[in-house]
């Protein structure tokens, strides 16, 4: 690798302020775009003219094209530092948002999609941990489990505060709420505490082929995702399907996300006792086995099993999906390292992030066709294929 040319005043801040920042970043950026429509949804649909449910289409456009633009993204955070980058995300964010709040009709909603979908690429997860990467390896992990639990948090604030908005003064006013918070909180966030990396004399053109090792990475992570998406986004109605009524449902269903933030602070507290790799592979071995649990329990106790086994699928999937979000890029720094990281994670999470977008729209058509006695099987399987393919690339550690 040819080396780096330090940019003015390299000095990065410290690093529990740079978790922060992006932290509150990473808030913003996901309670305002992939959780918007779990709120604003039914308001925006009736006023654009646009039929139910088509107001998902914004967390898919917006994440299939981050998946487009990652390996591009990634060789421009390294070429320019994370902080050039992330400060013209929160543009890009604030100028998507407010497009879309001025939307007369479906064209330019889709335009701005189109304009989110370039901020996610610049802001979101994949971005956030590439400007951990400049900190270099030492901690990056107990960093990165911050992150997450601190970005597992979106939900918790932004649905009641843009509920709030839209309660007071309609959705479109809510949106414009969320293009200022990127301006006035996120954008100052980003230029001041955001590492400025150092820039590379990185070759233009293509990027270098992935070595095998990090291509399985790749497909493993990949697969992990895509089933992990498609459950947490349908787990309502995976919980109804396996037997319990609409209210049980919501409450077990609900409790995924504690036990993702709970699995992660786990990690940050103890869990570096653990390698990457080792600790994935035990998560990415839990998924189908707590998959197939309430099916047994089925079989084992009909009409008392969902009952016991439902709860703890429910709990048992929330950790092992909490751990694999720290995992997903604590792996990648243990089989790679950081150095010209932002270039290898835009080549090996462009997949992943392309499969978090399809995964929902994918599986709730089979578990509404085939039932969860089919539906849950197939996952599990496509789940455990995940794991043979992560401990393909662990070889020779």
């Amino acid at each position: 690798m040819k080396p780096a040319v330090p940019g003015r005043g390299t000095a990065s801040p410290p690093g529990w302020a740079v978790v922060t920042a992006l932290g509150v970043s990473l808030i913003l950026g996901w309670g305002t775009g992939y959780f918007l429509p779990g709120v604003l949804g039914v308001a925006m649909e009736r006023d654009l003219g646009l039929p139910a449910g088509a107001s998902f289409l914004i967390v898919a456009i917006q994440l299939g094209l981050a998946g487009v633009l990652a390996p591009r993204v990634g060789r421009l955070i390294d070429r320019r530092g994370p902080r050039a980058v992330m400060v013209a995300g929160s543009i890009f964010y604030a100028a998507g948002l407010a497009l879309l709040a001025a939307a007369p009709g479906a064209l330019t909603a889709l335009l701005a999609c189109l304009v989110l979908g370039i901020a996610a690429a610049m802001t979101l997860s994949e971005a956030s941990n590439a400007a951990l990467a400049t900190l270099g390896a030492d901690g990056a992990r107990k960093r990165i489990a911050a992150l997450a639990a601190i970005s597992g948090l979106a939900a918790a604030v932004a649905w009641p505060a843009l509920a709030w908005a839209e309660a007071q003064w309609g959705w479109r006013i809510a949106v414009l709420g969320a293009a200022a918070s990127h301006l006035l909180v996120a954008l100052p966030l980003h230029a001041t505490l955001v590492p400025r990396g150092s820039r590379e004399r990185a070759p233009r053109g293509p990027a270098p082929r992935l070595p095998p090792r990090l291509r399985w990475l790749s497909a493993a992570l990949t697969v992990q995702v895509l089933v992990g998406s498609s459950l947490l986004a349908n787990m309502v109605a995976v919980v109804e399907a396996l037997g319990m009524d609409r209210g049980s449902a919501i409450f077990w269903a609900s409790l995924a996300g504690p036990a993702q933030v709970a699995a992660r602070l786990f990690d940050l507290v103890g869990g570096a006792r653990l390698r990457a790799m080792t600790l994935a592979s035990i998560a990415l071995l839990a998924m189908p086995a707590s998959i197939l649990l309430p099916l047994l329990g089925h079989v084992l106790a009909p009409g008392l099993g969902a009952a016991i086994t439902v709860p703890i699928f429910v709990l048992c999937y929330g950790l092992a999906s909490g751990v694999m979000s720290v995992m997903r890029p604590a792996t990648l720094i243990e089989l790679h390292g950081t150095d010209g990281y932002a270039t290898v994670a835009g080549k090996v999470m462009a997949p992943v992030t392309f499969a978090m977008a399809v995964a929902p729209v994918m599986f709730a058509p089979l578990l509404l066709n085939t039932g969860a006695d089919v539906a849950l099987p197939i996952i599990a399987a496509i789940c455990f294929g995940g794991f043979l393919m992560l401990r393909r690339a662990a070889r020779g550690l």
